[in-house]
């Protein structure tokens, strides 16, 4: 049901409500911006809300791109629509777009990064990273609503044609490719927790699974690394680490849907936001190490 429910709001409404705006001439005018209104808030929610890496990146980019055609299409029909939809239909229409469109610019709107950042770098070796989950609201963050997770952050690695998985959902975490990515001190610092012990299987009740909490130099606050593999680990607490310094491998320990890098920071219990090599990072956008 994940899987069709995903298909449906990413790719099947969108070309739905593309389709009807290549067909619709741009006369009468009223009945053009209501098709343009549904339309747009559709492909809006699909490009900015719906996490792409499940489908595949270059797919984001294809429904974007139908989109901005489907346009130019529509606007180059000189016809007028043989019988034009009542009002009630374009009220009706515009209603969805805006509902659509009214989330998507809530996915915008989590670009917006919040005052106090602290900067670290990201916390992986070299490839390929999606962020799954990131920003400031809950348009495009699962995190927002968790008062130390608020400004949390999910990595999963993609491979070279933008899948982060052999499959839509595998239920073996070995077929996803950020399961054993290499983890890296994002900053100088001190070790000050390391939790190792439990099992890379989906558990709602271990939270973030095995963790390694760090206090970057020069900052009070706390950055945790979480849904760590199990026997991973290789640094103790009351170590120093010097960025970049191996720590331990991605995996799928906690509670979690698949393999990923939980990374967020706080202080005293409250969430602080991060960036990272000076970038705000929000659902969908690539990191390449």
């Amino acid at each position: 049901m994940v899987v069709w429910n995903l298909i449906f709001s990413a790719i099947l409404l969108p070309l739905v409500a593309i389709a009807l705006l290549a067909r619709r001439p741009r006369r009468p005018r009223a009945g053009w911006l209501a098709t343009l209104v549904l339309s747009g808030g559709i492909v809006g929610f699909s490009v900015f809300v719906v996490p792409w890496g499940n489908l595949g990146v270059p797919l984001r980019y294809g429904v974007g791109t139908l989109f901005l055609v489907a346009v130019v299409v529509s606007l180059r029909r000189n016809a007028e629509a043989p019988a034009d939809e009542s009002p009630v239909r374009h009220i009706l229409k515009v209603l969805i777009g805006l509902f659509f469109g009214g989330v998507a610019f809530a996915a915008i709107e989590a670009r917006i990064a919040p005052a106090g950042t602290l900067d670290v770098g990201v916390p992986l070796a070299a490839g390929t990273y999606l962020v799954a989950h990131g920003g400031s609201t809950p348009a495009a963050n699962i995190h927002a609503a968790d008062p130390a997770q608020q400004y949390g952050v999910d990595f999963v690695k993609l491979n070279a044609l933008g899948f982060r998985a052999r499959g839509i959902y595998p239920a073996d975490p070995h077929h996803y490719f950020m399961f054993d990515a290499n983890v890296v001190s994002p900053c100088d610092a001190t070790v000050l927790a390391a939790s190792d012990g439990v099992r890379d299987t989906p558990d709602p009740k271990r939270g973030l699974g095995n963790t390694i909490r760090l206090r970057c130099d020069h900052s009070d606050a706390d950055v945790i690394l979480g849904h760590l593999r199990r026997g991973s680990i290789v640094v103790r607490a009351n170590t120093r680490v010097a960025r970049g310094a191996a720590l331990a491998h991605a995996g799928d320990s906690g509670e979690t849907p698949e393999p990923q890098l939980h990374v967020h920071a706080e202080r005293n219990g409250a969430a602080v936001p991060l960036t990272f090599g000076g970038r705000w990072l929000v659902r969908n956008d690539v990191v390449r190490r």
